[in-house]
């Protein structure tokens, strides 16, 4: 897969994407900012986007002035409108093994990890911990 980075103001935003990205930006651009840019947006030949909306959203927040892109060429019409549809729907079938994930975050917080930069919630957390305290986490 081919990827480069191309100025910001280059990538468009698809006018008619159906999903709302608002309330996720900040923990995107909170994750580009820690880890980098792990994910490219995908665009179409005219470098609109098809997946990676809240990415390129996150971007501008954090002031970038180039982002990675894959340009997924070859695509006919309808599978561009397919992808963008289904690459937003198909995590939403996935789910969380609990007794995993608390396992994993709680290896995380011994090893003193900001844990807000694993995207979870305070509240979220604390149930995952058992309610265990987690320093850092609260405004007390």
């Amino acid at each position: 897969m081919k990827v480069e980075l191309i100025d910001i103001g280059r990538v468009v935003p698809y006018a008619r994407n159906p999903r709302r990205n608002e309330n996720a930006i900040t923990k995107v651009a909170s994750s580009i900012k820690e880890y980098g840019f792990r994910q490219p947006i995908v665009v179409d030949e005219e470098l609109v986007i098809i997946a990676g909306h809240t990415r390129l959203q996150a971007a501008q927040s954090l002031g970038l002035k180039k982002v990675p892109v894959h340009i997924a060429s070859g695509l006919t019409l309808a599978q561009i409108k397919a992808y963008r549809l289904a690459d937003n729907r198909t995590h939403e079938d996935a789910e969380w093994d609990e007794e995993l994930l608390a396992i994993e975050l709680g290896e995380l917080d011994e090893l003193g990890f900001d844990m807000d930069l694993t995207g979870f919630e305070t509240i979220e957390l604390e149930k995952l911990l058992d309610g265990t305290a987690m320093d850092g986490l609260t405004d007390d």
